[in-house]
């Protein structure tokens, strides 16, 4: 299996994870609409809408980087390596994935000592008591998950250094 087809594999895989996290916020925008309109109507509002959203909101956002780590999604600011050479850009675009990567493992080490916080502590949700550690062990593992998904779009990006691509090889296989 070649690089590319790695990476298109991990574009392809992380899409289907961000459509669970997408389908997530629509059951959030759905559930807020029916506390706004209770609250407005009956002025009765649904118990514990709030404490799950923000649960929910947390997976959900998490459940969206990978894909788009995939895809190579993130800001970029190209004024400076837009005037280099050809290589020298594709030896930018190496350094910047690397740092990427290394953001994303200190991110999900911080974390997995956050959730383990949570674990220890036994939190729960104001209204509905609702225990907060699965949820953050459901977004710390999405979040994790970035780790290996970033690892691939730094060997897509050392491929492109060395066989001198034109432009970053980009797996957008016509909208997310």
């Amino acid at each position: 299996m070649t690089i590319l087809r790695l990476g298109e594999i991990n574009v392809t895989c992380t899409r289907i994870i961000a459509l669970f996290g997408l389908a997530a916020l629509l059951v959030i925008a759905i559930a807020t609409l029916a506390d706004v309109l209770s609250r407005w109507l009956a002025d009765a509002p649904i118990a514990g809408v709030y404490d799950l959203s923000t649960l929910f909101i947390a997976v959900a956002m998490a459940a969206c980087f990978p894909a788009a780590i995939a895809q190579r999604q993130n800001i970029t600011v190209t004024f400076l390596a837009d005037r280099m050479p050809r290589r020298i850009q594709r030896l930018f675009d190496v350094f910047a994935e690397v740092m990427t990567l290394a953001f994303f493992a200190l991110l999900a080490w911080q974390l997995v000592v956050y959730t383990q916080e949570l674990i220890d502590s036994g939190e729960t949700s104001f209204i509905l008591t609702v225990p907060i550690a699965p949820w953050w062990m459901a977004a710390t593992a999405l979040f994790a998950l970035c780790v290996p998904v970033q690892a691939v779009v730094v060997a897509v990006a050392m491929h492109d250094l060395a066989t001198g691509a034109a432009k970053p090889t980009s797996f957008d296989q016509g909208g997310a």
